[in-house]
């Protein structure tokens, strides 16, 4: 082995920057935030802010954490994700400065009475019902009919009717396992996709070959680089992607997969409200996650963290750490 040379920089010891997520704060922070959500933007955020020493309430409209985490982490292949929601549960529920609302649905009249100097909106978002995504921006024809779901509802537990028809104008991993979990509830299914293959995304990941021979191993049909147009009664209506020539499929359930929209409304109430927050009391109100760009859990993780490292306005990157 070659010898350092004296003067050469001693080996980084990360141990040095990073504080275990478990240890106490160094001082009780006499500043509160309310946050409203418990996904993974949420809860990051909670995490780190109660590390820090803030007094912390988290605000979850329904029994369970985890918003997003909770619900794909029980579809196929993808059960393993719950550790984002289980790893920062178990941190905040050590922390005596963070309080853990659940079944607690708050609107802006409440939210403004809490009483807290900062609001935290991390209410996440919604698949689209309507069609909307890349390779149309308008609604498709008859999307307000029962017979379209979305993946929350498939998530949710919906009642389907076969045959069904996954339309995946998304091209990452959600198209292929709403049809692998339709398909494991016994439906026929055939996976429309815009796409040239299967969930093209999951290129970026080394996945997409995996995905597309899972689908084909289910014996799930593939309708690739065509778009909806239509649904109707039993059936929905196709255009080819290159020719625009048209034909139509069965179809029972439509399941669009096609973008997310944000959960913003009350977000926008307490703007409505901004005149309001000198007197209250209220220093800042910040959407974080998908609630402001819908994206992966990844980056809602990373919106919580740096929401909270840096809301008094001093960045403390490398006090604390990210654990996905």
């Amino acid at each position: 082995m070659t010898a350092r040379p004296a003067d050469f920089p001693p080996p980084f010891d990360w141990r040095e920057f990073v504080a275990e997520p478990s240890d106490p704060p160094d001082e009780r922070i006499d500043v509160g935030v309310l946050i409203v959500g418990a996904g993974p933007a949420g809860l990051e955020a909670a995490r780190a802010l109660g590390n820090r020493g803030y007094e912390v309430a988290l605000a979850e409209a329904t029994g369970e954490l985890g918003g997003r985490v909770s619900r794909e982490s029980t579809l196929p292949g993808l059960s393993a994700w719950s550790r984002v929601r289980d790893y920062r549960t178990y941190q905040i529920e050590q922390m005596a400065n963070v309080t853990i609302y659940r079944d607690s649905e708050l609107d802006a009249d409440q939210i403004l009475e809490f009483g807290f100097e900062h609001v935290c909106i991390a209410t996440g978002a919604a698949w689209r019902k309507d069609g909307t995504g890349r390779s149309s921006y308008k609604p498709l024809t008859g999307w307000e009919s029962a017979q379209v779901l979305t993946p929350d509802d498939v998530m949710t537990g919906a009642a389907i009717a076969g045959p069904a028809v996954v339309y995946d104008d998304d091209h990452f991993y959600m198209g292929g396992v709403i049809a692998e979990a339709v398909r494991n509830a016994g439906h026929e299914v055939t996976l429309v996709t815009s796409d040239g293959v299967v969930s093209g995304l999951a290129q970026h990941t080394l996945d997409q070959g995996r995905i597309q021979a899972r689908i084909i191993e289910l014996g799930i049909g593939i309708v690739a680089s065509h778009v909806v147009r239509a649904v109707g009664a039993g059936e929905v209506r196709l255009a080819c992607a290159y020719s625009g020539k048209e034909h139509t499929i069965p179809c029972g359930t439509l399941i669009n997969v096609t973008s997310r929209e944000p959960n913003a409304a009350l977000y926008g109430d307490l703007q409505d409200r901004r005149g309001a927050f000198d007197d209250i009391g209220i220093l800042s109100v910040t959407r974080i996650g998908d609630c402001e760009a819908p994206s992966l859990i990844a980056a809602a993780v990373h919106a919580g963290h740096l929401y909270a490292r840096t809301l008094d306005g001093e960045d403390i990157v490398g006090r604390d750490r990210v654990v996905l």
